[in-house]
């Protein structure tokens, strides 16, 4: 991100700076997905502290050892060369340190630990690591943060009991992407609302594509730079859409691709793959772990689960320009966008249901839903009693209370008929247990007269203007 468009993180900033300020050794864990944000929050907290940035490339322990020693050695003017052991290395940075209140960070540590394909490499960083924090830094009182884009690595580094640093660190931070709120920030100068709406159902809350977005140009203008001009940022290099390098290729790009067509299944995904579920469940799993994907359950069922792509624009990629690109390099670009028109339309559309879920999440994170709710699934269910499929586009329960919301991104208002007919789903069986039910409904455009006259306090109507410029 820009520096000029550093914004949100208030909160995660304020805990950064309290290890930092504390007057003892703080060593933590800053981690999460790439583009998710974690060296533009390093940035902001590194403001006006004397820092030491220590970056590990996917390299040999020798290499690493060299970049190390030569980054020290510049940042606090000693003539030495490579050091000869990493507990060396950590000695002479524990020296140069001595009682000054330094910030250190070590910006994506899993590369120093673990290969692309997950295997443990030669090394003894970690381990010389664990014996400078027992027997040297815990008297001082700098912080130390580690990095990293491996959230599976670091999450099991972290609750490892037999992993060298286990219980070593103070703190960890897992970053996710920004909140509703926040995000609203990165489009707070696009002032039609529909505009900003489909500028969030692509970026969703993402810092790094909220930071992309020209907001004095429009959706379809903004489209074109991103992916369908033959400079476009994304089109050859998609590692910086790509939140795990295991997507680019193989099975993991099949299983992304069909994914992002809507066969979401297991079921479906092996029968179009042609290969068994286990083999399917295997790599799916793989990239769960990596963030790429997110595991939906239907409502009150662990068996008919569906996966999503979590990162809208990755879906987005995958879905209108791999398969394109050398077209696009060749100037077709604007007739690809034209022809994948009303397709693109309906992403969106679907998209508007998931900004409809984090604005939810964002309410129920701020105490604002009227009980406590914090899963959000999706609804399909065969009721007997109505004869006929009922389906809601987000359902999460609090005990006996149930919270349902629809969702429709149109310049249509949404009206009376749309309310009875979320009536006549909720006569269905499986909803009798429960004594409350907020209903909230989603209406791009706003609702007719007659709906927003309905007296009916579980009734929330929700349009873009009560999104964007409330202050719930």
């Amino acid at each position: 991100m820009d520096a000029k468009k550093y914004f949100g993180r208030e909160k995660q900033l304020a805990l950064l700076n309290k290890r930092f300020y504390s007057e003892k050794f703080e060593f933590g864990y800053l981690y999460g997905q790439r583009r998710i944000g974690k060296t533009s929050l390093l940035k902001m907290l590194s403001k006006d502290k004397k820092v030491i940035n220590f970056y590990a490339t996917d390299s040999s322990d020798i290499d690493i050892k060299a970049s190390f020693s030569n980054t020290l050695n510049e940042s606090m003017n000693l003539i030495s060369g490579v050091y000869p052991t990493w507990f060396d290395f950590f000695k002479i940075l524990d020296e140069c340190i001595g009682d000054q209140k330094i910030l250190v960070t070590i910006d994506e540590y899993p590369n120093i630990v673990v290969g692309r394909d997950g295997k443990r490499k030669q090394t003894d960083f970690d381990s010389s690591l664990q014996k400078a924090i027992d027997l040297l830094f815990k008297y001082r009182k700098f912080t130390l943060i580690l990095t990293g884009s491996n959230v599976a690595f670091l999450s099991e580094e972290i609750s490892n009991s037999k992993a060298p640093l286990y219980e070593r660190n103070t703190f960890s931070l897992r970053l996710e992407k920004f909140d509703f709120k926040e995000a609203l920030e990165g489009v707070k100068e696009i002032n039609d609302n529909f505009e900003k709406a489909k500028v969030l159902c692509l970026t969703n809350t993402f810092p790094y594509y909220l930071s992309l977005i020209d907001q004095n140009s429009s959706f379809d203008e903004n489209l074109v730079n991103l992916f369908f001009n033959e400079d476009s940022i994304f089109i050859d290099d998609p590692s910086k859409l790509i939140t795990s390098n295991k997507v680019t290729s193989g099975l993991y790009a099949s299983l992304i691709t069909h994914i992002s067509n809507g066969e979401d299944s297991v079921k479906k995904l092996s029968e179009v793959l042609n290969i068994n579920d286990a083999k399917v469940s295997k790599y799916l799993k793989e990239l769960l772990d990596d963030r790429v994907l997110i595991k939906r359950n239907s409502f009150q069922s662990r068996i008919n689960v569906h996966y999503e792509i979590l990162d809208p624009m990755l879906a987005f990629y995958y879905r209108f320009v791999r398969d394109k690109k050398e077209l696009i390099h060749n100037g077709y670009g604007e007739v690809i966008k034209e022809k994948a028109k009303n397709s693109i339309n309906d992403f969106i559309a679907r998209a508007f249901e998931k900004l409809c879920l984090t604005y939810l999440e964002y309410l129920s994170k701020s105490n604002k839903l009227n009980g406590y709710f914090f899963e959000f699934e999706n609804f399909c269910f065969e009721s007997k009693k109505l004869g006929r499929t009922v389906e809601v586009d987000v359902i999460s329960k609090d005990n006996n209370n149930l919270l349902i919301a629809e969702t429709k991104f149109s310049k249509n208002k949404r009206t009376m008929k749309d309310y009875k007919d979320i009536l006549s789903d909720l006569e269905a069986e499986i909803f009798i247990p429960f004594r409350n039910i907020e209903i909230y409904l989603f209406g791009a455009n706003g609702f007719s007269d007659d709906l927003k006259a309905v007296k009916n306090k579980n009734l929330h109507l929700i349009d873009l203007e009560t999104m964007f410029n409330s202050n719930d």
